[in-house]
């Protein structure tokens, strides 16, 4: 079943150039969905059409068949959750569980039931050891993984990443690809990440691919991360398994392409098992 779909939808900011031209998508119920395009694509557009933080000017939005509006505005925002690419702006608390806090006492969750979930989530991201410490002295994949934590303890249907791992060093941005693919295997919850990296991409169940506002690809990560010329004509990377299948084979050995690391591996491995 189609958790989100998105017709024919249309916006500019200055009313004069189209951020987003005709847009058209379907997001399927409990699906890990990536949305890349180079900067200026319309992909962070399309995350703040989604929440209702801006109206689209033509086209239609559906969250669970329930149509984007005012009047569903409210019961759509309560599905989703969002971590902002920089969760410095998301920190309220003095301690990290004073800040998975935040949203459970907005929604008057019991004070006697909050240790209890806060602890819980904390585990999720791998950051019970910090309940006690301060935000503010956390590495940045470690403030990321609170700032995940406290979504996830609102329980959203819908959880959007806004290039969550853009502000991140290469270990950070690896801990949280591999953290979100966590959430996706364990929570029963539609994942959207907005996303600049190929690698998170590869590890994804569908993409959507942006350009000037259009979407231009759109399939399983391991059929268009094989459209080398296409990705590199829109200015995206290839993902590191093709450069090293393409370095080796270079070298004169016949590797096949593969979109992940651990394909590339196995795909080593198959060939030099042959010889």
């Amino acid at each position: 079943m189609d958790k989100i779909t998105v017709k024919d939808v249309s916006f500019s900011y200055d009313k004069e150039r189209d951020a987003l031209s005709h847009v058209s998508f379907q997001i399927k119920e409990g699906a890990y969905t990536t949305i890349i395009g180079h900067n200026g694509s319309g992909k962070s557009t399309i995350a703040k059409l989604l929440i209702g933080l801006m109206k689209a000017d033509g086209g239609s939005i559906e969250v669970d068949r329930l149509p984007l509006n005012e009047e569903n505005l409210y019961a759509i925002r309560d599905k989703i959750g969002i971590v902002f690419q920089n969760p410095d702006n998301q920190f309220i608390g003095a301690t990290v569980a004073d800040d998975i806090a935040f949203g459970l006492e907005n929604h008057q969750i019991p004070t006697e039931s909050m240790q209890g979930i806060i602890e819980t989530y904390a585990k999720k991201v791998h950051m019970e050891a910090y309940l006690e410490s301060e935000p503010t002295k956390l590495s940045g994949g470690q403030k990321q993984r609170v700032a995940i934590a406290g979504v996830l303890a609102m329980k959203p249907e819908i959880l959007i990443f806004d290039e969550a791992t853009s502000m991140l060093d290469p270990q950070g941005r690896s801990d949280i690809n591999h953290l979100i693919q966590e959430i996706h295997e364990n929570e029963t919850m539609t994942i959207i990440s907005i996303t600049h990296d190929i690698e998170e991409v590869a590890m994804s169940d569908h993409v959507i691919v942006l350009d000037q506002g259009k979407v231009v690809m759109e399939g399983h990560p391991s059929e268009i991360l094989l459209k080398e010329k296409e990705l590199i004509d829109l200015h995206l990377d290839i993902p590191f398994s093709l450069k090293v299948a393409h370095a080796l084979q270079k070298l004169g050995m016949p590797v096949k392409e593969c979109t992940t690391m651990e394909g590339m591996v196995d795909e080593i491995c198959r060939y030099a098992m042959k010889d």
